[in-house]
């Protein structure tokens, strides 16, 4: 599912958001929800190409043609509009997530589910993310935003996903979970970060199965004492071999030895067999 790029607000999405996010002003009359709606695509427009600190209310309602008075009575300012913006990203995207999360069982198949959409969401939405990622949490007031809150809701199910595994048995009971999702969404974000400038391109699909199994090697349960044997048995093998040249060695070493010995020409004779004189053949 591709993040929706124009999603206008409902009264009832309003009435269930929490008291800091964003919504219009007054009424939510069908007009109004029709006029709100065309600024926000004229905002999200305004803030991909410019950025946020360099966009101004008025480029944005000069975009929808109207006065930028009557802008702020629908946003009270251009935060607020910034907020919005981003719930019209996320709150799409983490109903997708809670829908095709909730048929999936097991850590291994969730995980990479998780990690795959998440790449997705640099390769379909690229100005949205430099957005996020250049323009918003770099503030010092990300920790009290309204995409922070947001983001908290999105890498839930990530939580959720750890915490059942270590409650099901699949992954070791002392994974740390907050140090999990860090890797998971920090090492995608550092990661993607030369894509989002256009250094090069990345296989979604490859990159799900690789980073997956990376993220999962050093905590699915077991993973920490079978991991070592297969290199410990390796060098034990390693070593009695080098044992057992030596001994062939030594032992050539022996046999030549004894075969040079002048002492030794010939083969004993059998117990009961007479010896042979000295000077004579032993054939006679």
């Amino acid at each position: 599912m591709t993040l929706s790029k124009r999603t206008p607000p409902t009264a009832a999405a309003d009435s269930e958001a929490p008291a800091d996010f964003a919504q219009p002003a007054g009424a939510l009359t069908p007009r109004r929800m029709r006029r709100a709606a065309e600024i926000l695509v004229a905002a999200r427009d305004v803030f991909l190409e410019k950025g946020f600190d360099r966009s101004s209310v008025g480029e944005i309602a000069a975009k929808v043609g109207v006065v930028e008075g009557l802008v702020y009575s629908y946003y009270p300012s251009k935060r607020d509009l910034l907020n919005a913006v981003l719930r019209g990203m996320y709150e799409p995207l983490i109903a997708d997530l809670e829908d095709k999360f909730s048929r999936l069982q097991g850590v291994r198949s969730r995980m990479r589910f998780l990690i795959w959409r998440h790449l997705r969401v640099y390769v379909e939405e690229p100005n949205l993310s430099r957005l996020v990622l250049h323009e918003v949490r770099t503030g010092p007031e990300y920790f009290q935003s309204v995409l922070h809150d947001l983001h908290v809701r999105y890498t839930a199910f990530l939580l959720r996903t750890v915490e059942e595994g270590i409650a099901h048995g699949e992954l070791r009971p002392d994974t740390d979970v907050e140090l999990l999702r860090s890797m998971v969404y920090g090492g995608i974000e550092h990661r993607m970060w030369g894509t989002l400038f256009g250094r090069g391109t990345v296989d979604v699909e490859a990159m799900a199965d690789r980073y997956t199994t990376m993220v999962l090697g050093s905590v699915l349960t077991g993973s920490s004492v079978q991991a070592p044997a297969p290199a410990s048995h390796g060098h034990e093998r390693a070593h009695l071999g080098q044992v057992l040249n030596e001994v062939r060695a030594r032992l050539d070493q022996i046999e030549q030895a004894v075969m040079a010995s002048p002492e030794i020409s010939s083969v004993p004779a059998k117990a009961g067999q007479p010896k042979a004189r000295h000077g004579k053949k032993a054939s006679q």
